[in-house]
């Protein structure tokens, strides 16, 4: 296991004390355990690409330990009543479909590849979360990533859609006439 790898499979193991330290009221370990995770979570992609080890193992893992930790921060945040749980359900909606999306373009395409309104709709769940854990005032943060959810998710959608497969990509040449 490359050690991006192992930065990605702590940040899953870090999910779980840090649902029990939101559901246990415990705002500040949590934070500071989602900090942690957030470390792991810039580390990764970092050392993978600096160390040549960028692997398709941590290409699959790395974008499920993420769903995978929101959903269970929000889901904790939501049983705390720090969110509704309408706006967990909204926030996720289009988590699943760049879920299946993702995976239907790597079956397709043989691509996984993250963009940067992917990574701006991750920034501003990160921020949701952070304020969410220091404030019940962070609420608005959660709308706001909400809203990036559905952004990022419609312009992997038009962007991912449209593109062309690699074979459809290459210059074509004219036929020959014998």
């Amino acid at each position: 296991m490359t050690v991006a790898n192992a930065l990605t499979v702590l940040r899953g193991l870090l999910l779980v004390p840090t649902v029990i330290s939101v559901l246990g009221g415990h705002g500040g370990v949590a934070l500071a355990l989602f900090v942690g995770a957030l470390g792991t979570d810039v580390l990764d992609g970092w050392v993978a690409r600096r160390s040549h080890q960028v692997t398709l193992l941590g290409q699959l893992l790395d974008p499920m330990v993420d769903k995978a930790f929101y959903l269970g921060l929000f889901s904790a945040l939501a049983a705390v009543g720090r969110i509704p749980y309408l706006g967990l359900g909204l926030f996720f909606l289009p988590q699943l479909g760049l879920a299946v999306g993702a995976l239907v373009l790597w079956r397709r395409r043989g691509e996984f590849v993250a963009e940067w309104p992917g990574k701006a709709a991750a920034v501003l769940a990160a921020l949701a979360v952070g304020l969410l854990l220091l404030t019940p005032h962070g609420i608005w943060a959660f709308w706001v990533a909400v809203g990036g959810q559905f952004i990022a998710g419609a312009y992997y959608l038009v962007r991912r859609a449209t593109a062309r497969t690699p074979a459809e990509a290459r210059p074509r040449t004219p036929p020959t006439r014998r």
